[in-house]
């Protein structure tokens, strides 16, 4: 009797220090049959920080989602949300689903074709919850774990948005999705790199780690890491040198000589050229001449910051501002011929520069239009001359629009910017012709990977509107997305699918930064996330490098995010370097054939933090008092109930016990010979 007694104390002293921590992330497999074909499945049910609006304020919640896969699927994704998020968790699964499908391919450890699963992700909480994106980041991790077959650490709990090139994006709330991890018991707290500050006092005693990207998430985890092999090709910068220096030169010297025509046709047109007139439709005065000589100061200015950008071998950087004093010496060009013209026949005069300029456009844009994308390098040289051919056509389309209203001079800034724009076309056409081309991409895929960053852009920008009304915030990168994300749209309707995916990561990029920056106002506190946002976006180049990608439009953002920093431009230079990684990472998640990786175990961190139950001084007192009033209440029932234990022990139950705790599922995947449903249908009743 001694020991029995002796025995449950123990048990039940367990069980108060464990209860609090009770698994979630736990794997169950199983196999189900619908007529002669076997299904099988695995699920795993994780933990999902969120934030719920209540009467008294913004609270953390948690919610739980349950991943499940199934054999003999064609890559489905289904989604069931209740309540309903304020933001589709539609898109957040899908892309979980690409992004985890996209390491699991490049696992050589690993045989399982993604693509032959269905994936199934239902979602519950307590309250409407705010948001829904910052889930994305744990049903990747999930959905990789399921995949690979790997057991998911029950003390570990994660918020985070996933992003197409497999990086953790930056989400609100922490400081309320802390305590609700406390509340479930976890000790480790995983979120976005450069969020910690989010997370104050952490009286909790939880280790917050800030991880990067997937990758870092799976090992804390799982305890696996991912180790990337370097294949056989290699861009270097030799390659970016023959690509961009001789078209860097070579828009110098365009450069030069325009401004020398514009310049030399400004000062013979003096006395053409009205000092100021009266502009109907702006309702204001218009000095021609001071307006004119303005652009064509700046059309020099342009010129010789490509000079110097050209002689310090920044070539995109060159070409760029080039590119710009073009268009300023183009408009002066043209402005002066326009008032060089009999005031009668000036209508007639731009009615024949925008044909002229709408017949180069088209033959610069058929070419877009028909290139063929072989693989990575043509898949962005072609993205950029289609984009470039879009934005020309914009201008097009505004040049007769103020043409109809009778605007000529505003309708001639409008031409010279569509000319140039079109000329550009040909530029990143021929670029992809210098580089080798390396990697697969199937061109039917191109449109609906389009579609899919289209539909994440989305999210990210309704997810980015509720945290900065919620957490206040002015809309810096906003606006540019929800614009981004219309030209994407566009641009996808037209036929261009390459320039819609930038578009879209462009759109998605300048969303996620509106969340980055809330808080960041001082130049140092720029400068301190451009030092972050360049190391993660050379870490991305390197690795696409390494995967065997030539990443041409990175190298070149990046760069240019450089010069932008050098001319005290923090906003924009933010930008391109995050932009850049951000295709970087994207390109080498589209491209599963130019890299293997091997999956090793190499355990998981050790959690710095002793846990919180025993840690937290405010509920030490709580819990041992609780444990006493337990231990003496069981001893006088124990007392009692020995004068009926000969009795009982006569009385034997023969009814199943379990062995553990953990043999109480909540719902139990296996089933005898005489219970296995017939078809999914009949599942899904029996565990309703």
């Amino acid at each position: 009797m001694n020991k029995k007694i002796l025995i449950v104390i123990t048990v039940l002293v367990l069980l108060c220090l464990s209860f609090p921590q009770f698994s979630l992330a736990k794997s169950d497999p199983g196999q189900i049959y619908e007529g002669n074909v076997s299904l099988i499945y695995r699920n795993v049910t994780v933990y999902a920080p969120a934030v719920a609006e209540t009467g008294s304020g913004l609270v953390g919640v948690m919610s739980t989602i349950t991943v499940t896969i199934q054999s003999n699927g064609s890559g489905k994704v289904f989604v069931d949300t209740l309540p309903l998020a304020q933001v589709d968790m539609q898109g957040s699964a899908r892309l979980a689903v690409k992004v985890a499908s996209a390491l699991v391919k490049k696992d050589k450890n690993c045989s399982v074709d993604p693509s032959s699963y269905d994936y199934f992700f239902v979602v519950r909480t307590s309250s409407p919850i705010i948001g829904g994106p910052s889930a994305g980041a744990i049903m990747t991790v999930a959905t990789i774990s399921l995949l690979e077959n790997w057991m998911m650490n029950e003390k570990t709990v994660m918020t985070g948005m996933i992003n197409p090139d497999g990086s953790i994006g930056h989400v609100g709330g922490i400081d309320k999705k802390i305590e609700a991890a406390y509340e479930v018991g976890a000790r480790r707290f995983l979120i976005p790199k450069g969020q910690g500050g989010y997370v104050g006092d952490n009286e909790y005693g939880i280790d917050v780690v800030e991880v990067a990207d997937v990758s870092e998430a799976v090992e804390n985890f799982t305890g696996y890491h991912f180790l990337s092999e370097k294949s056989d090709g290699e861009i270097t910068t030799k390659d970016y040198i023959e690509a961009f220096e001789p078209l860097a030169s070579v828009l110098l010297g365009r450069a030069e000589s325009l401004y020398n025509k514009a310049n030399d046709l400004f000062n013979g047109s003096l006395s053409s050229i009205p000092y100021r007139d009266f502009d109907w439709n702006s309702y204001d005065w218009i000095y021609y001449q001071r307006d004119i000589k303005n652009r064509l100061d700046y059309a020099l200015i342009l010129k010789n910051e490509a000079q110097t950008w050209y002689d310090q071998g920044m070539y995109y950087t060159s070409t760029t501002k080039s590119f710009l004093s073009l268009i300023s010496s183009r408009f002066v060009f043209y402005a002066c011929e326009f008032f060089n013209t009999d005031e009668v026949d000036r209508e007639e005069y731009v009615s024949s520069l925008i044909d002229k300029v709408h017949s180069f456009y088209q033959e610069k844009s058929r070419s877009a239009r028909n290139m063929q994308i072989e693989g990575m390098v043509s898949l962005q040289c072609v993205g950029g001359a289609q984009k470039r051919a879009s934005q020309a056509n914009e201008r097009l389309l505004s040049a007769n629009n103020r043409f109809d209203k009778g605007n000529y001079y505003s309708c001639i800034d409008d031409l010279a910017m569509a000319k140039e724009r079109s000329e550009s076309i040909g530029w990143w056409l021929n670029i992809s012709s210098v580089f080798n081309e390396t990697g697969d991409i199937n061109i039917s895929d191109i449109d609906g990977i389009a579609l899919e960053y289209i539909e994440e852009a989305q999210q990210s920008i309704i997810y980015s509107e509720i945290l900065l009304g919620e957490m206040g915030g002015t809309y810096s990168y906003l606006v540019d997305a929800s614009d981004l994300l219309d030209d994407a749209r566009d641009e996808r309707e037209k036929g261009y699918p390459a320039a819609a995916l930038f578009e879209a990561l462009e759109a998605i990029t300048k969303a996620n930064l509106e969340i980055e920056t809330i808080g960041v106002n001082t130049q140092k506190e720029y400068r301190e996330k451009i030092e972050m946002v360049n190391e993660s976006a050379s870490s991305s180049i390197s690795k696409s490098i390494k995967q065997g990608i030539k990443p041409v439009l990175p190298v070149c953002y990046y760069e240019y995010g450089e010069s932008l920093l050098e001319e005290d431009d923090l906003t924009n230079a933010l930008f391109y370097y995050r932009f850049s990684g951000m295709i970087a990472g994207a390109l080498g998640f589209t491209n599963v054939s130019a890299e293997t990786s091997s999956s090793r175990y190499i355990g998981i961190p050790e959690i710095e933090t002793e846990s919180s139950v025993i840690q937290n001084p405010k509920f030490n007192t709580s819990i041992l008092i609780i444990l006493c009033a337990g231990i003496a209440g069981l001893g006088i029932g124990l007392i009692i109930g020995s004068f009926y234990s000969r009795k009982q022990d006569e009385e034997v139950s023969h009814k199943w016990a379990p062995r553990s705790i953990n043999d109480y599922p909540e719902k139990r995947h296996y089933f005898h010979k005489d219970t296995m449903p017939r078809s999914i249908k009949d599942y899904y009743k029996k565990n309703k």
